[in-house]
């Protein structure tokens, strides 16, 4: 597993997977706006907000796979485990022999728990990145709004 992990960590800094910031200020910015003082905001500030959030959706992405990609390895892990385990395995169904084998390595006992933890989280953020880019697509369509506006009220002028 070593070998996977070194690759995957020559990988991610090759493919600059973990590179995009947070931003933890401006996301909290971000996610404190009011939408009634839409008007009172800048054009500028809400262009900051649509990159903001799209800089943060990779960033929150790539954490989610990274995840994944965890909860695997311990999945195989403990796949790889159960079967090579020397435990005798008698007359046992199948759940309750890889119960039996968990029970009885401390280390087994932790990759599950850890294992519900990453599977745990991985239902928490499901589907979050869709509110993520509905969000910057909220901020685009406001941009374009008033782009038009002030389209509009040029074309006026010129009448």
């Amino acid at each position: 597993m070593d070998e996977i992990n070194k690759y995957l960590n020559k990988r991610s800094e090759e493919l600059m997977v973990y590179k995009m910031p947070k931003n933890e200020n401006l996301m909290e910015e971000v996610f404190n706006f009011d939408p009634r003082n839409l008007e009172s905001v800048s054009s500028e500030n809400i262009s900051k907000y649509a990159i903001a959030l799209a800089q943060f959706l990779i960033y929150f992405t790539s954490q989610i796979n990274k995840s994944r990609v965890l909860l695997m390895q311990k999945r195989r892990f403990m796949d790889l485990s159960v079967k090579q385990s020397e435990i005798a395995k008698g007359r046992l169904i199948k759940a309750d022999y890889k119960r039996k084998v968990i029970d009885s390595s401390e280390e087994l006992k932790q990759i599950e728990i850890d294992m519900e933890a990453l599977e745990s989280e991985l239902i928490m953020v499901e589907n979050v990145e869709r509110g993520y880019i509905e969000l910057i697509n909220c901020f685009k369509r406001e941009l374009t709004r008033r782009e038009h506006e002030l389209k509009f009220a040029r074309d006026e002028r010129r009448l």
